[in-house]
This record gives C-alpha cells, structure tokens and sequence, in this order.
C-alpha cells in the first residue's frame, strides 16, 4: 500500500478485464475500498479506477461479455465513471449468479458443519 500511496495515479487496478469472449463477472454486495480482494458479500478493497473494467485489446470479447455489479458500497464503487459496456445487474436477476444456480455449487461443493 505504501507504493500506491507514494503515486495513486500511477498505479491503477481494474474490476476485471475480458480473457475469452463470453466471459461473466460480477460483484453483489461488495464493499468497493483500499487493499483486499474477495468476492459476493465480501470487502474488496482494491484501488479501482472510476471505469471500473478495462478492456482486453481494443473491443476483443467486449459484444459478448458480461460484466455487472449489484448494490457495492465504498470507494470504489461509485458506478458514475464506468465502461459503457458494464451493467448494473437488476435486483430481480441477482440470484442468476448465486453458487447453486451459475455453476450448480449444491452439487460438489461440499457443506461445511460447525
């Protein structure tokens, strides 16, 4: 942290960027601050720039990609500066990416006992 703060502006971290097309992520419920990275009702604190998602090389991947937030908090996710290419995911559409339903989770991820 000691470096970024030396030079903010040289230092720059993205939500995401395209690897394949049709490439998928989002963030729901993070709080958008300085240093940690975890993802869905997590603290994420990242040094985000205000465009939040950069692209891979020009528009490579960017027809066929989804990248979304849903009700972030924090510094960073202020949504105002953001790519026109990412989206603020509707409320009603949330669930789309819960464990059990985008990559089935219930099925082989195992459940923890206290």
């Amino acid at each position: 942290m000691a470096l970024y703060y030396s030079k903010p502006k040289a230092h720059k971290n993205f939500l995401g960027r395209p690897w394949k097309e049709y490439s998928r992520t989002v963030f729901i419920h993070c709080t958008l601050l300085l240093y940690r990275t975890v993802f869905i009702y997590c603290t994420l604190e990242a040094l985000i720039t205000t465009n939040g998602w950069m692209p891979w090389s020009c528009d490579f991947a960017l027809p066929t990609l989804y990248y979304g937030e849903f009700e972030n908090s924090g510094p960073g996710a202020n949504v105002s500066g953001r790519v026109p290419w990412s989206n603020q995911i509707p409320k009603e559409h949330v669930l789309v990416y819960s464990v059990q339903n985008f990559i089935q989770g219930n099925d082989w991820i195992p459940t923890s006992s206290s």
